[in-house]
C-alpha cells in the first residue's frame, strides 16, 4: 500500500513539474521571439527603405570589392 501511495504522488508531481515546466518554456520562448522581432524592425538599415519609409520589394543591385594588392614577384635575371 505505502509503495503505490509513494508512486501514485512521485507521477503526480512529475506530471505537474512537466506540466508547469512546458508552460513556463511555451511563455518565455513567445516572448523571446516578440522582444528579438522588436528589436530587429528598429535596426533597419536605411538602404533597405525608399523614400516613403517602406521596404524595398524590388530586385537589389550587390557590389562586392575584391581587394587585389597580392605582391607580385619579379625575377630578377
Amino acid at each position: 500500500m505505502t509503495e503505490t501511495i509513494f508512486v501514485y504522488l512521485s507521477a503526480t508531481a512529475s506530471f505537474i513539474f512537466l506540466a508547469i515546466g512546458v508552460f513556463a518554456g511555451w511563455t518565455v520562448n513567445e516572448k523571446l521571439h516578440e522582444y528579438m522581432y522588436a528589436t530587429q524592425e528598429e535596426n533597419i538599415h536605411p538602404e533597405m527603405l525608399n523614400s516613403e519609409g517602406q521596404w524595398i520589394n524590388e530586385e537589389l543591385l550587390s557590389v562586392r570589392f575584391i581587394d587585389e594588392t597580392h605582391e607580385e614577384e619579379y625575377d630578377e635575371e
